[in-house]
């Protein structure tokens, strides 16, 4: 009887053993990937965040509606955060458990510099096909640059040719004419929109993931050339010497664009 009972001992040791062996051999080690957020001149533009998994991934951007049975239908959010004025410069990508590195880094580049150099790609773009018109280009004016500046951010406030102060550079006589654009948030939880949705001007990445500045200006240039006959007449005018664009971004993605036209002499 004796015998008996520790051959029984020994076997269910030798089981427990076993399924322990089998428990820890389907577990999942758990993987911790840091994110580190820095802007494209290298400086550092948030506090890195750690992830920890054992089983699923990580998401770039997050799932617009995630289901959760405490809380029901809820956005969850993804590894790229918004970082006040800044704009992501380059698309992130989703990652696999098995893929999750170690660590990377998400680039952002300034608002402000993001905007002088789509403005640039912009005037130059409008120029051009200005010449195909037999037109004169548009000349630079530092004091109208201000001006357009001042206006694209207005427009968060009010997108109206009616400023906030109630005036408008589209009055009569004035000797300024304005046009607009919205560029609507493509920054989003579920992601950055790549191609040109045909909802006017937008922010555009290049296929190797980083911010284009010419595809960017070229959704705006674009747009206000052909949206109607009034903008493209504006665009178009013989009155005015001088022109200049200016966009306004946020973290977002959205941007706000105004193009001042002045007479001059």
């Amino acid at each position: 009887m004796k015998l008996i009972c520790k051959v029984l001992t020994s076997l269910g040791l030798a089981l427990g053993f076993l399924c322990a062996s089998a428990s820890v051999a389907n577990a999942q080690t758990i993987k911790a990937m840091t994110v580190n957020y820095v802007s494209t001149t290298g400086q550092q533009v948030r506090t890195p965040l750690t992830y920890h998994r054992s089983v699923n991934g990580v998401s770039a951007f997050g799932s617009g509606l995630a289901y959760s049975t405490s809380g029901g239908y809820t956005s969850s959010k993804g590894y790229v955060k918004k970082v006040k004025g800044y704009v992501p410069y380059q698309l992130q990508k989703d990652y696999a458990y098995d893929q999750m590195p170690a660590s990377l880094t998400v680039k952002y580049i300034k608002e402000s510099t993001l905007a002088r150099r789509v403005e640039k790609q912009y005037l130059k773009q409008i120029n051009a096909y200005r010449a195909t018109q037999g037109l004169k280009s548009f000349k630079h004016n530092k004091s109208l640059k201000s001006k357009a500046i001042v206006r694209s951010k207005e427009l968060w406030q009010k997108t109206s040719h009616v400023r906030p102060n109630g005036q408008s550079y589209n009055a009569n006589l004035s000797g300024y004419a304005e046009v607009m654009a919205v560029l609507p948030a493509y920054f989003l939880s579920t992601g950055i929109a790549t191609t040109n949705t045909g909802l006017g001007a937008m922010l555009v990445y290049n296929t190797n993931g980083l911010v284009s500045y010419k595809k960017t200006a070229k959704t705006a240039s674009n747009e206000l050339l052909t949206c109607d006959q009034e903008h493209r007449d504006t665009e178009l005018n013989k009155w005015a010497t001088y022109s200049e664009p200016a966009f306004s971004f946020h973290a977002d993605g959205s941007g706000m664009m105004a193009q001042l036209f002045e007479l001059g002499k």
